[in-house]
């Protein structure tokens, strides 16, 4: 025996020079294959192999999907336990951390022993293990000579944390089962953030899985599996690892029967990230989120027993962001109602997904007019049903109320006062600071004109989140994070004192039930938002804590008389920040100071006005705006005794004092009245820009699209004030016409150009000019 294995020695002696010469080439091959390595950030050369895994921003396991070879193959970054690193050391490669990749005890034993004895046994280190998996080829005597080499490449490259974490990353455990934290996941229901929690059982098992091919299937051979588990433990145990009850209390623990699978949370997210991060070479893995594992898990539990709910009222859909106010990182994402829920399309994005916004652009055009010194948060807004060329506006509940302050006008939701408000504040300007903030491709504002305001751009869950951020960072704008690693610049669009009035007049909006009465607990300025056709309910919101952004509806546009976005999506946004803690924060005042407004209409009290005694009322007011405008509805004029307006040409004049009147416009009037509410003591001080007698519709240089009858002409509504109700001669294109019966009447006219003329009995007289065209 002993001359037997001197001549062997002797053999692989003489095969030294040729096998190092063949060892240079398969270094060079080996190179090539670990080559990316070079012009990558990761590493692992089996990068592309792995399942992509989502972790929240405590390490949690999110989302997890099978591999493209359909394989549960998940990569571990954590150390490997310790517990299993002893039991597959001591099991694989006693020598591991000592010898170069290349174990030459263990090859000479074998080669002694497959001389010998006629069961074969090999002699692969832990390394050259990686280097087959790296490199699969069948089982040769060449391909064996191979992975020597690779090992010793490998042990060149890398330290021995890292082989033994791409072994035990890459070695299978049966099934469709590839490296130990998947076999955690799925044998055990640990998860990779837990690993070193793992028992010495366990390990054991861990351990002996891969070397045992025959033995993998767990169902099918438990008894034998368990036999060379239990062998290792007491091995274990004779070398002092551990006592013998934890020994006793190994050997007792059942293996596992079944495999232990899991649903998967913020799969929306885990999807869209991963489609992100294609074009990454090679793309990672693992990808960490910022969401937060709890706060999702009960945000999808809640939307998913909400939308049985609203499944009843026909609306199927739902969609839900939180953001974290501060740091702007996203911490629940729910893209759908469920994402297995087929019949009903959960597997759309509905936080990408562009609807109408509804309302809930309307606290940013507040903002912006405040710092446009347009209105301050007791500026009277006129609310009156009104014509802006065709466009003519509704509020939602059909009810106006005349004149109305800005902050009262926001609270309810009113349509009209924020269309003339974005009127007076510019919709291009408008338009282009959302494109600024949100930073959409879109150029062409004229295709929304004065509807921008009311939703008619349609936008993402997404998007109306990140205006509501801004607003509850004071004035800074910013994209959404959803990775940890991510950071972004920002951009100041409304000034802080801007910002904090307008939460302030949002955390007034009334809630859905009960909620009106946990205001001072659960403090968040929100606002709800419902599309023109009951397409679309949204309900957003910000706090110093988290920012909320609610959709609700159907993925296929379908309308729905059930949907209003206080009712169907503002009770799901209280419902989900009732899962919350923190609310009780409240927004500090900054960026203010006090000024003066006349208490009468709400704009800035001039000296001058001052000076003639207007009832005056002190506000807040942005450190940072334009300076308020002087109230559009007091006029000061010089009057004689009887309250006569004069001017200097008239006689007495010397003797006229200066004094002031509330002068309301011809169409706050006219509604007035059309509401039987005396306007008399108006009448008296109505300017000769506001005339008694006036076209309401059509305006002047308005180009009218009228339906056609079946003669060819097209019919036109007219609308007129006439606040005396006095007599008036009526004029279409020079030709006079019968006086109308009613304020309200048609005209049917040919396509072209027409002028209308009134002039009252008293001399007043007005007159427009506009187009009718096919």
């Amino acid at each position: 025996m002993r001359q037997r294995i001197i001549r062997i020695s002797l053999g692989i002696l003489l095969c030294i020079l040729p096998i190092l010469g063949y060892g240079a080439y398969r270094f060079s091959v080996l190179d090539s294959l670990l080559a990316p390595l070079t012009s990558s950030t990761s590493r692992d050369p089996f990068e592309s192999q792995y399942s992509k895994i989502l972790l929240d921003r405590n390490g949690e396991l999110l989302s997890v999907f099978l591999n493209p070879n359909e394989q549960w193959h998940l990569k571990s970054t954590q150390p490997v336990p310790q517990k299993l690193q002893i039991a597959v050391l001591e099991y694989e490669d006693k020598r591991f951390l000592s010898h170069i990749g290349v174990d030459p005890i263990a090859i000479v034993r074998t080669l002694r022993d497959n001389l010998s004895r006629s069961k074969r046994a090999g002699a692969s280190t832990i390394t050259m293990q990686v280097a087959k998996f790296l490199n699969a080829k069948p089982r040769t005597y060449k391909n064996k000579i191979d992975e020597i080499f690779y090992a010793l490449r490998l042990e060149h490259l890398y330290t021995k944390d890292e082989i033994l974490q791409m072994y035990l990353n890459n070695a299978s455990y049966g099934r469709n089962i590839i490296g130990y934290s998947g076999a955690l996941l799925l044998y055990f229901g640990l998860e990779p953030a837990h690993s070193q929690q793992l028992t010495w059982a366990q390990a054991a098992l861990l351990a002996v899985l891969p070397n045992a091919p025959g033995l993998i299937n767990l169902e099918k051979n438990p008894k034998a599996l368990e036999n060379k588990r239990n062998a290792l433990l007491q091995h274990l145990y004779n070398k002092g690892y551990f006592s013998y009850e934890i020994l006793s209390l190994a050997l007792s623990e059942p293996l596992p029967r079944q495999l232990q699978y899991r649903t998967n949370l913020a799969p929306h997210l885990a999807l869209r990230l991963m489609k992100e991060s294609k074009d990454t070479n090679p793309p990672p893995a693992i990808l960490h989120s910022t969401i937060d594992r709890q706060i999702q898990q009960r945000f999808e539990s809640r939307a998913k027993q909400y939308a049985t709910i609203l499944q009843k009222d026909g609306i199927t859909n739902l969609s839900a962001l939180l953001v974290d106010t501060q740091s702007k990182e996203v911490l629940a994402y729910v893209g759908s109602q469920d994402f297995l829920d087929i019949q009903n399309y959960g597997q759309i994005d509905g936080i990408l997904a562009l609807r109408s916004p509804g309302s809930t652009l309307k606290p940013l055009l507040y903002a912006l007019s405040i710092d446009e010194g347009l209105i301050a948060p007791y500026s009277k807004l006129i609310d009156v049903p009104m014509f802006f060329g065709t466009f003519a506006p509704q509020n939602a509940s059909k009810k106006y109320y005349g004149l109305i302050s800005a902050q009262s006008a926001l609270e309810k939701s009113l349509n009209v006062p924020f269309v003339r408000l974005l009127q007076e504040y510019g919709y291009e300007k408008f338009f282009f600071t959302l494109k600024d903030i949100l930073r959409f491709s879109d150029t062409n504002y004229t295709r929304y004109g004065l509807s921008l305001i009311l939703g008619t751009k349609e936008m993402s869950v997404e998007q109306i989140a990140k205006i509501y951020l801004g607003l509850g960072n004071y004035g800074v704008f910013e994209d959404l994070h959803y990775r940890c690693d991510e950071r972004f610049s920002n951009k100041r669009f409304v000034s802080e004192g801007s910002a904090y009035l307008t939460l302030r007049a949002m955390e007034q909006l009334a809630r859905v039930g009960l909620e009106n009465l946990h205001k001072d607990k659960k403090i968040f300025a929100w606002k709800s938002g419902t599309s023109y056709g009951l397409k679309d309910a949204w309900a957003a919101g910000t706090s110093p804590r988290y920012t909320l952004v609610v959709w609700v509806g159907n993925f296929t546009g379908e309308p729905n008389a059930n949907l209003f976005g206080a009712r169907s999506a503002g009770r799901l946004l209280f419902e989900l920040l009732g899962e919350l803690e923190g609310l009780d924060l409240d927004f500090r005042a900054q960026g203010v100071q006090s000024i003066k407004l006349d208490s009468l209409t709400g704009y800035r009290l001039t000296p001058e006005l001052e000076s003639l005694d207007v009832p005056m009322l002190q506000t807040l007011y942005p450190v940072d705006a334009l300076p308020l405008r002087p109230s559009p509805f007091i006029k000061v004029f010089w009057s004689d005794a009887q309250g006569k307006e004069l001017n200097s040409l008239d006689s007495g004049f010397e003797n006229a004092k200066q004094t002031w009147s509330l002068q309301l416009p011809t169409n706050v009037l006219y509604y007035y009245d059309t509401q039987h509410i005396n306007i008399a003591s108006h009448l008296r001080a109505v300017s000769k820009q506001n005339r008694v007698l006036k076209f309401i519709y059509p305006t002047d240089g308005l180009k009218i699209i009228e339906p056609i009858d079946f003669e060819g002409k097209q019919n036109l509504i007219v609308r007129l004030a006439n606040l005396k109700n006095q007599k008036f001669f009526f004029y279409v294109d020079s030709q006079m016409l019968p006086t109308p019966q009613s304020t309200s009447f048609n005209l049917t006219l040919t396509p072209g150009m027409h002028n209308l003329y009134i002039i009252g009995e008293d001399g007043t007289q007005d007159s427009v000019s506009f187009e009718i065209v096919r």
